[in-house]
């Protein structure tokens, strides 16, 4: 008969266990790592745990955040058998609107001495992304300083207008060779007149969406007109550079007759891209008309007080994650107005409408077999959606006697 070993034996066991696998654990994960203490004017977003980075690259995180009145110390490491520059520096990078900052370590290693644990980044050797209050008060300062009680208190822009305009007048011979030039070099560009017919075409899609902004463009007339007639009053300056620009434009006939083929090329690829530009007519539209409401809501979100912005993301697609797969299978999307791709959607159309079809038979089966997905993907159908009782007039509450008055 074999004794059993007594319990408290047993217990300081795994106590003994627990220890050594705990310090084994420490051990392998933080020998080696390279500690580095850098300090930021400001650290918006930056908190433990934030990723550190090198060419985009996680190799460790930030694991203390401390203020040091005027400035901040940010205490970061760097995983093991990865190397740093001594003299490297440190930026924060802010990869989207909401300020989800990294940090990153910059340049990468590529020979000479490597920084040691524990050295610290001076304050010359870091920088932080510009807020947004600062960008919106730098663009408040500009439209002071050149308004009425700015740079036009005394009507100083006014006069540059007049000026500007009345030096235009009286130069209708330097105008004249320069026309003359010019259609030297519009003799080459005619070359590729199909192609520019076809880019003129394409972009009326593109003045159309101008039109509707009818108001903004006459207030860009009227601030021309201005220039002009600011302009006419440096005539004489004028007049002499119209001289050498007869000159230049001269040379500039001469190259692009000497690289016809080149600009026949590029006139070539800019039809492609109006085209791109008129087959996405909509979606710029759609960025026009919500653009405005966007920055206008994302100004009401940021906080001063806080540096922060008080922003979530709304992505639909995680409802929907089969039907996601099916838009994958529309290769057009990946390159609009490619007519090859347009092809291959035309000819796999029926599986595309087939997968778009099984697309709710599959959400029910992957919410059936995972009810706890992450980031909320198939929550918004569990969401409650039967009225409480009694918040809804003729949805009763419960009819039965309450159990502290003899009830069931």
């Amino acid at each position: 008969m074999h004794k059993k070993l007594p319990y408290w034996l047993v217990a300081l066991l795994l106590v003994v266990v627990v220890a050594i696998v705990a310090v084994t654990y420490l051990a392998v994960t933080r020998l080696g790592r390279t500690t580095v203490t850098a300090t930021f004017p400001t650290a918006v977003g930056v908190a433990p745990g934030t990723d550190v980075r090198i060419l985009g690259v996680t190799v460790g995180s930030v694991d203390e955040v401390t203020p040091m009145g005027d400035t901040v110390e940010v205490k970061l490491h760097v995983n093991r058998g990865v190397e740093i520059p001594a003299d490297a520096k440190a930026v924060q990078v802010t990869p989207s609107v909401v300020p989800d900052r990294n940090v990153q370590l910059v340049p990468a290693y590529s020979g000479g001495p490597t920084m040691e644990s524990g050295a610290h980044i001076p304050i010359e050797r870091t920088a932080t992304p510009v807020e947004v209050d600062r960008l919106y008060k730098s663009l408040e300062d500009l439209t002071e300083a050149l308004g009425p009680e700015g740079a036009n208190a005394e009507g100083s822009v006014d006069r540059f207008i007049t000026a500007s305009a009345d030096t235009l007048g009286g130069n209708g011979a330097a105008l004249g060779r320069s026309l003359d030039e010019l259609s030297v070099a519009a003799t080459t560009l005619a070359d590729s007149s199909q192609d520019i017919s076809e880019t003129v075409v394409n972009l009326q899609s593109f003045v159309t969406m101008l039109a509707q902004n009818d108001a903004q463009v006459r207030e860009f007339n009227t601030q021309m007109a201005t220039f002009n007639n600011t302009v006419a009053g440096q005539r004489e300056d004028l007049q002499g550079a119209l001289a050498e620009l007869s000159y230049a434009l001269a040379d500039v006939a001469r190259l692009v007759r000497d690289n016809q083929d080149l600009i026949r090329t590029n006139a070539d690829k800019l039809a492609s891209l109006s085209q791109i530009t008129a087959d996405q007519r909509g979606d710029l539209e759609e960025i026009l008309k919500t653009a405005p409401l966007a920055l206008a809501n994302l100004i009401s979100a940021y906080d001063a007080e806080s540096g922060t912005l008080a922003m979530r993301p709304n992505i639909p697609e995680k409802q929907n994650p089969a039907g996601v797969l099916c838009t994958l299978m529309k290769l057009g999307r990946l390159n609009p107005g490619n007519q090859m791709f347009q092809e291959l959607d035309n000819l796999r159309r029926a599986d595309i409408t087939a997968c778009e079809d099984l697309a709710p038979i599959r959400n029910q089966e992957l919410r059936a077999s995972n009810p706890d997905l992450p980031l909320g993907i198939l929550a918004g159908e569990m969401k409650q959606s039967i009225p409480v009782p009694g918040t809804v007039q003729g949805n009763y509450g419960w009819p039965m006697t309450p159990a502290s008055e003899g009830g069931r």
